[in-house]
Parts: C-alpha cells; structure tokens; sequence
C-alpha cells in the first residue's frame, strides 16, 4: 500500500458504543507531542491505550479483516485537541511496511463540517499541495507511517474535543 485509505463508516454502532465507553472510562494526560524533533510544538491531550484488549485485539482483527493483511501494533493512544492545539509535520516511522491508522469519534453535525476544522494535513513528497481530510465521525484513515503529516485542532467555532484513536503498525510479512 502505498496511498491515503479513507473508510467511512468503518465500525459498526455496536462497536462504535463500545469504543467510545472505553474512551470515557480512561484517565487522560496533558502534554503530548508530534514527533518533531527540530522545533518547538503545541502539546495536546493523549490517552495510553496498548494495554486495552478490546482495541488491542477486536478492533485489530477489524482493521486486518478490511485490509486484507495481518499487523502487528507498535503504539496505540488516543489523542484529543481543543482550539489551538494544532500538531506539527512528522512522519511515524521510517520502518518499512509501517502503517499508521487513525480513527475519528468526536460526533460533528453535517451543518457544521465545514467549519469544524480539524483536518489532517499530508505533505506528500511528489505532491507540490497539501492534502487534507475532515475528521468525520466514524472515519478510520490508513496511510504508510513515512508519510508527512499532522493533526490540526477544530476551529473556535467548533466546542467539542477532537478525538483521534492512532494504531502505528507493521504489516507481518508471511
């Protein structure tokens, strides 16, 4: 793989439900950061999640069955932004096969889309634009973890946290 993979809808309510129950139940810690090591960057809220079987394993097994292709997790938090937070241009890993997936569960009304923000922004290496996708509820976007890229925070007008689930994984080659 080689590309941006958007997958709407990607778990079912049943899922989605059970996700989120986790989400709430667990304790949050401020001061994370994007991986840049050559300046100085906003930190923002995150949430240690390797230790959660049901995300570890169900939701894996859920990741793989769409894929086609079986991983192995190197990271897995959840990190939340609110205005201003904004993350900075960083790869995840320059390991080969490594891919980073990211899921949305922050709810936004479809009259407010537009103006939410919280898009996430690529710098592709044979792209002269940057590309970007809106944070839509139930999204999951897998992409290789070489790529540039960063988390913007939601806009003013927009009051509610920007959550984002990130599995970091490599492909287990058979």
């Amino acid at each position: 793989m080689d590309k941006i993979v958007v997958c709407d809808n990607f778990l079912t309510e049943k899922e989605f439900e059970t996700v989120s129950n986790i989400i709430k139940t667990k304790s949050w810690q401020w001061g994370h950061e994007s991986m840049h090591k050559d300046r100085i960057e906003t930190p923002f809220w995150s949430c240690d999640l390797i230790d959660t079987e049901y995300l570890s394993k169900n939701i894996l097994h859920v990741i793989e069955k769409h894929f086609g292709k079986r991983y192995k997790i190197i990271r897995l938090y959840a990190n939340a932004q609110t205005y201003g937070q904004d993350g900075a241009f960083h790869t995840d890993s320059d390991e080969p096969n490594s891919y980073t997936f990211c899921y949305y569960i922050t709810k936004i009304n479809d009259d407010f889309i537009d103006t939410a923000g919280g898009h996430l922004h690529f710098k592709l290496p044979d792209v002269k634009y940057k590309i970007c996708y809106e944070p839509i509820f139930n999204r999951g976007i897998m992409f290789p973890s070489n790529y540039i890229h960063r988390a913007c925070s939601f806009t003013r007008y927009f009051m509610d946290l920007r959550v984002c689930i990130a599995w970091k994984l490599v492909e287990i080659m058979d």
